[in-house]
């Protein structure tokens, strides 16, 4: 077994779609943050284009380099995967046809009631040698590779495919041949502090707790608090409790924990109470947030998409003379319109939100990025504007909605 301190990594992803810019390459962000929660050190990641000589060069210079290569993509039946040829001259490894990973693909068509097509079984033509991959919920086998002194795992590019292959198959296998010491972290997620503020807040940290790292990332709206520490070093956890004094309410989840809309979801269900909304400029973004979340059946009731001020008037009761008074876009209307939405749906709480996302439709007085929000329930009445700085019409609308839902999660745990 290697050591900690020999355990090295890197990873490869391959496609002509990410290097032109079309597809947001999420595997490789994915991997790094899983390889290094098990020890080992990512030295780099490399994407390579749809051509087999390329992505040969870019294996056999990775594997040169790292304990543990992992690529991902290029495994399904088209003339432009590739993964199983560049591995192939990468490491003078002949491609033959494999009956059990012909067998797997073959038994994944006939489980879906579909006929296999012959191209297909271009996906059963892998590297001899190799070790095959099972691929639970796809098509494509994943094979893996000894190409000294690296060992080489092949995964399909399918983000989901990949994660299961990941978590079922390539995990395991380092954690049984790599002597892994983790290092220690922590992660808080935040809303309601910038990136300087917390700085501020929390500079002081590694000088109280020498050999904790301390470190923010910016995931709009959210911010992040990162403490790091190797496997020895005391005092994490102690640098943990006063973080969590310092946030306060701004911290809403720990550790890769619960979304905010689960957050709030819980809350709700601890107090047995239930949630409607009221959307404008979100367009049913804070609907989205809460059903991607299982169980949600249970505290949220319904929700309206009232865009026109008909709508506003019609579905939710806001007086006429109220809009015309104030406009749409004004604290006294995103109150309306919670209130509204509370009484028909008979939930015990709504939450509005109206606002100009742009880039067109700002004035003076209201520019584009003015959001007024309202969160109405047991004895509360509350509203708020806000300018969101402009970075778009669909990062307003998003940074709209999860204000929205925070400032119902602040109301629930400091009441008055």
């Amino acid at each position: 077994m290697l050591d900690r301190q020999a355990a090295t990594a890197f990873v490869v992803s391959q496609g002509e779609e990410l290097l032109s810019g079309q597809t947001l390459d999420t595997n490789a962000n994915f991997l790094c943050d899983r390889l290094t929660d098990l020890g080992l050190r990512v030295l780099g990641a490399a994407t390579a284009g749809d051509r087999t000589q390329d992505i040969a060069d870019v294996l056999a210079a990775s594997c040169a380099r790292a304990d543990v290569v992992i690529c991902t993509g290029g495994l399904g039946p088209t003339a432009d995967d590739l993964t199983a040829e560049a591995a192939s001259e990468a490491f003078g490894r002949p491609i033959e046809l494999r009956a059990d990973a012909l067998q797997q693909v073959e038994a994944r068509y006939r489980r879906a009631g579909r006929v296999m097509a012959d191209s297909n079984r271009r996906q059963a033509m892998l590297p001899r040698g190799c070790d095959l991959l099972e691929n639970p919920v796809g098509t494509a086998p994943g094979f893996a590779l000894d190409c000294s002194p690296a060992r080489l795992y092949c995964l399909p590019g399918v983000p989901f495919e990949m994660k299961r292959m990941w978590a079922d198959r390539v995990q395991p296998d380092l954690l049984d041949r790599l002597a892994l010491r983790p290092p220690q972290r922590r992660l808080f997620r935040v809303l309601g502090r910038g990136e300087s503020q917390l700085q501020d807040l929390l500079g002081d940290l590694p000088t109280l707790f020498p050999g904790v790292e301390l470190g923010f990332r910016t995931s709009m709206p959210e911010n992040q608090v990162k403490l790091v520490a190797e496997p020895d070093v005391p005092g994490l956890d102690d640098a943990a409790v006063l973080v969590r004094e310092r946030l306060g309410r701004d911290l809403f989840s720990e550790d890769g924990g619960e979304e905010l809309a689960a957050v709030v979801g819980g809350l709700l269900l601890r107090r047995g109470e239930r949630l409607a909304l009221a959307e404008s400029c979100t367009g049913g973004w804070i609907s989205h947030l809460i059903v991607t979340e299982a169980g949600s059946s249970r505290w949220f009731d319904r929700g309206w998409v009232t865009y026109s001020n008909q709508a506003k008037v019609q579905d939710l009761g806001v007086p006429l003379e109220l809009l015309e008074a104030h406009g749409a876009v004004s604290e006294p209307c995103a109150l309306a319109m919670a209130e509204g939405a509370r009484a028909r749906s008979g939930a015990d709480w709504a939450v509005s939100v109206t606002g100009i996302a742009g880039p067109e439709g700002g004035s003076e007085d209201k520019p584009v990025g003015t959001v007024c929000f309202g969160v109405v329930g047991p004895g509360v009445q509350r509203t708020r504007r806000m300018q969101i700085p402009s970075r778009g019409r669909t990062p307003t609308r998003r940074f709209s909605a999860f204000i929205a839902l925070d400032m119902l999660r602040r109301q629930i745990l400091s009441p008055g």
